[in-house]
């Protein structure tokens, strides 16, 4: 292991699963950009797709009790890997549609993988994002088109 990488930060945070940590989480996410030197348009991405997670395991996973989120992340090899998990009761569609909501496929638009897990008890939502280039840069977004 390298010296880089074992001074690497990670981050791992628990808080209650309530719409009033959304900010909060948004913020801290939004900070570990700073080591990495993540472009801002990409950082956007990573912090709309963990708090659309987030939002999720807030509004379905606990129901009428109380429970908490973990989010945790880490660098590996040019990669921001991204865990939303929860304890909740799972992932259900809603009785009058068979389709998840939107939000999964808007993770899945900014993330370069979508992953989700249920378990017994609970959720995990697993994202990986490229964090080497910057998916909204002009030059990468024509590349290929004719002049």
């Amino acid at each position: 292991m390298s010296n880089e990488a074992a001074c690497a930060p990670e981050l791992r945070i628990t808080l209650p699963a309530r719409e009033d940590s959304l900010a909060l989480l948004r913020h801290v996410v939004r900070g570990f950009r700073d080591p990495y030197a993540i472009a801002p348009d990409r950082m956007d991405d990573v912090v709309l797709a963990v708090s659309e997670a987030a939002a999720n395991v807030v509004l379905h996973a606990y129901g009428e009790r109380s429970g908490t989120m973990t989010v945790g992340a880490r660098i590996d090899d040019s990669r921001l890997n991204v865990l939303v998990r929860d304890h909740g009761r799972g992932i259900e569609p809603a009785a009058d549609t068979p389709l998840l909501g939107h939000g999964f496929s808007l993770m899945a638009h900014v993330a370069s993988s979508l992953e989700i897990l249920g378990r017994a008890v609970g959720t995990d939502v697993l994202m990986t994002f490229d964090i080497t280039a910057d998916p909204h840069d002009p030059a990468i977004a024509d590349f290929g088109a004719a002049s």
